[in-house]
């Protein structure tokens, strides 16, 4: 059987839609402790944007990154759990 490629309507409202917002995703930074310290990460970076010596500090620092983006900031527990999540 052959396949037949479906095409579709990249300028559907609902396909837009749905790119923008995995574009956002992208733009996420998370709040995360490493050993004795907390990071800023971007998703999917390896570097951290950001070390501080406290959650909040580095709270601070994740939403002015956020905010400037118009993205997310998603706070990680001590157990890597997701605590509490910002949009901007």
């Amino acid at each position: 059987m052959k396949r037949i490629p479906y095409k579709t309507n990249q300028n559907h409202p609902k396909i837009r839609e749905y790119r923008e917002a995995v574009e956002r995703g992208k733009q996420n930074y998370h709040v995360l402790p490493a050993g004795d310290v907390w990071v800023v990460k971007k998703a999917g970076s390896e570097k951290a944007s950001k070390i501080s010596q406290t959650q909040l500090e580095a709270k601070k620092y994740a939403y002015i990154y956020a905010e400037n983006q118009g993205s997310s900031v998603l706070v990680h527990g001590l157990n890597g759990q997701i605590r509490e999540r910002k949009d901007f």
